[in-house]
């Protein structure tokens, strides 16, 4: 970091965008004490209704804003262009339906006898810290800003050191639409996501991230006693039986591994394939994998734009070494040696399947956020399902089937937050998801976002009995 501030990047470049400062302690205390008091001089007693009003005019701003959003997201986070301007789209879909929910009855009447009124309702935490990751910047804060605003919470968000560009701009944007401290960024790494976790007046954290990460953020949430909410990694499977849909199957797998160029928490990247389909199924993932187009994120044919650092292409690339060194036979594009992929500088990557994966290496265990495929085959429904658990994640997975009992059985039996039944990676903001085992806990978007933003309260109301 320079005295001007943290070298921001061009992923597909390698070249500084701009400098953005890390924000030292005193500018993080003044961050939440801002948010503090903007949360106690009024936000939180706002109607359900006023606040409804400001989200909706939040989403406004985020379509108005649209093209300059998706022109920092496809320069700072390497998106194609139309990636890019989809999850614009879909984070103001996002506003749209919190500012909904801020209207929806929550609490209930208890029966009580003469004189006395019980009932239970929701109150906001408070100060909310919003940590989020470099794969998603402006979509993901999103999901926590607008969920925790319509509760009647306030806001310090902290985008990721690499893509910090899109979210500063919604909160310069948002400046125009709600109260003074009503939604504040930060900026740094693990230092300025440390400084809010341990300060006494935030109320919750909302992280997304390494689990490695989410761990720290445990521990220094635990001291004060912290609410959190973690969506973590995840080293997801699809299990492919020879029953199902195999073109439409290969063409889920490839979407689920490379899109996003990989870097995707619900990424399909390990495929559990019948092995009396394996070589036809493994080959039409493979082809359909070369067909894409690795190029620069403004160019409207591109389909995979670059990782998000150099250090993301060598974890990656060292990985698959590692795994070919074992026995995996690696199928890249052809013309390609291996993963790294040549262009301008830039941080770029070709999609990689490894057939026959040894189970004990990092491609198989770890989550890489980067366009490479995993393969097992297995000849049973009890070892398919055995392949598919041997992970410490479990944050998505998929399954296909034209075999209507062994769809219901797999739905029931996968342990993952999210299952998805010949398709793969739907997401709706009326859906709330979470994960299990290391993938966190807590839950994103859908009516359950509630219960991480507000705590329930139980009153009773006694009244003079007059006779």
């Amino acid at each position: 970091m320079t005295a001007a501030g943290r070298a921001i990047l061009d992923p597909a470049t390698g070249q500084a965008l701009a400098h953005v400062p890390d924000t030292t302690g005193p500018g993080v205390a003044d961050a939440v004490e801002r948010a503090a008091a903007a949360f106690h001089d009024g936000w939180a007693d706002t109607s359900p209704a006023h606040r409804s009003g400001r989200l909706r005019a939040l989403a406004d701003l985020l379509r108005e804003d649209r093209d300059a959003l998706a022109g920092l997201e496809r320069r700072n986070a390497g998106k194609p262009v139309a990636r890019a301007a989809g999850e614009v789209a879909f984070a103001a879909q996002v506003v749209d339906w919190f500012a909904a929910a801020a209207r929806y009855p929550m609490g209930e009447t208890h029966p009580a006898g003469p004189g006395m009124r019980t009932y239970t309702d929701r109150v906001p935490v408070g100060v909310c810290a919003a940590i989020t990751p470099n794969n998603y910047p402006l979509l993901l804060a999103v999901w926590k800003i607008a969920a925790a605003l319509a509760y009647g919470n306030t806001v310090v968000v902290k985008p990721a050191p690499e893509t910090p560009l899109s979210t500063r701009r919604l909160v310069e944007r948002a400046a125009e639409v709600l109260p003074e401290g009503v939604l504040t960024a930060v900026h740094g790494g693990a230092a300025t996501g440390r400084l809010l976790c341990d300060h006494p007046a935030v109320a919750m954290v909302s992280f997304t991230g390494s689990t490695a990460a989410g761990r720290e953020v445990a521990r220094r949430c635990a001291d004060g006693l912290k609410p959190i909410s973690l969506e973590l990694g995840g080293k997801n499977p699809v299990v492919v039986f020879r029953d199902a849909d195999l073109d439409e199957a290969a063409r889920a797998v490839v979407t689920g591994f490379t899109g996003n160029t990989g870097q995707v928490c619900v990424a399909a990247t390990r495929l559990i394939v019948d092995r009396a389909v394996h070589a036809e199924f493994v080959g039409r993932v493979a082809d359909l994998a070369a067909a894409l187009r690795v190029g620069p994120p403004q160019d409207p044919a591109t389909d995979l734009g670059p990782l998000i650092s150099r250090a993301a292409v060598d974890r990656a690339a060292a990985a698959v070494d590692e795994a070919e060194t074992h026995g995996a036979k690696v199928i890249v594009p052809p013309g390609r040696t291996g993963l790294r992929h040549d262009l301008g500088g830039g941080f770029f990557a070709d999609p990689v399947v490894l057939d026959g994966t040894p189970p004990g290496c990092r491609a198989w265990r770890e989550e890489l956020f980067a366009p490479v495929l995993s393969v097992a085959a297995f000849d049973t429904d009890d070892e398919a399902l055995a392949l598919a658990h041997d992970t410490a994640y479990g944050l998505s997975a998929s399954v296909w089937t034209s075999d209507a009992h062994r769809a219901e059985r797999f739905a029931r039996a996968l342990r993952a937050g999210m299952v998805w039944v010949n398709t793969w990676g739907e997401t709706e903001e009326s859906v709330s998801v979470s994960g299990m085992g290391r993938s966190g806990y807590g839950r994103e978007l859908g009516l359950h976002a509630v219960e991480g933003y507000t705590r329930p309260r139980a009153v009773w109301v006694a009244h003079r009995v007059r006779g």
